[in-house]
């Protein structure tokens, strides 16, 4: 595992496979990390064995990164910031991303704000219709339910972090500094990239997920928006996108 220093001076941790072929970035999910969501379901090992260079990011707040306590920290894209800091710190002209639930949405504010992204596998990604966004005072709340040692409604972030272990003052910061929804629909049709959306079918539809964009695959597997990453298939779908546009995309 190596680290350096993204665009604000934040420290944060990445794991390089260090493969000859085309790269890869993998994004995790909100309270999750590179090994939560990619070692121990198997998609790194997988994923590996293709002969690709396979990146792991830990995003801000989490795994082994630094973990800022203030919410300025998160404001602004940050974590997409960190993906073009990554990118700029590993030399790498071009790369695909693959980004799973609030992973899959930073590389998709990645790709709008920054160019050398070749295409997409967004994986467990729901699309806010009507413009989504999160309210002040329902903000406060999870941000509340987070830090509170003993919530009586734990909701689904604060059992998630429990489960995972995480640093919960880091998690509340994030829920309090990142913006909400973090794109538009307006925004999803000016990517005109590859994108294949892999949902389980127990999540949001993959196939109306990829109707928002000008050119994106919907495959569904089996599985809930946490069982999918454990289904081998999904690293199988992943790899079939990859090898179709190799050497395609510029």
């Amino acid at each position: 595992m190596g680290t350096f220093c993204s665009f604000d001076n934040a420290e944060l941790a990445y794991t390089d496979s260090g493969g000859e072929g085309e790269a890869i970035i993998l994004l995790h999910g909100f309270t999750g990390s590179s090994k939560l969501n990619w070692i121990d379901t198997g998609v790194y090992k997988a994923l590996g064995q293709s002969g690709r260079r396979i990146i792991m990011l830990d995003a801000r707040g989490h795994g082994d990164s630094e973990k800022p306590h203030n919410s300025y920290s998160y404001w602004n894209r940050a974590m997409a910031k960190d993906i073009n800091s990554l990118g700029e710190h590993l030399r790498l002209y071009e790369y695909d991303l693959m980004g799973y639930s609030m992973g899959a949405k930073t590389a998709i504010e990645a790709e709008l704000m920054y160019s050398g992204i070749r295409s997409l596998i967004l994986v467990g990604l729901s699309i806010y219709e009507q413009g989504w966004t999160l309210e002040s005072k329902e903000r406060e709340a999870r941000v509340r339910n987070m830090l509170e040692e003993y919530p009586e409604e734990p909701d689904a972030f604060r059992i998630s972090a429990d489960e995972t272990g995480g640093d919960r003052e880091a998690f509340a910061a994030r829920l309090e500094g990142a913006i909400f929804p973090e794109f538009s629909c307006e925004d999803l049709k000016k990517i005109h990239l590859p994108i294949l959306i892999i949902n389980g079918e127990n999540d949001y539809s993959a196939e109306e997920a990829a109707s928002y964009f000008p050119s994106a695959k919907g495959v569904t597997i089996e599985g809930d928006h946490l069982s999918v990453l454990t289904n081998e298939r999904l690293s199988e779908e992943a790899l079939s996108f990859l090898d179709l546009f190799e050497g395609e995309v510029s």
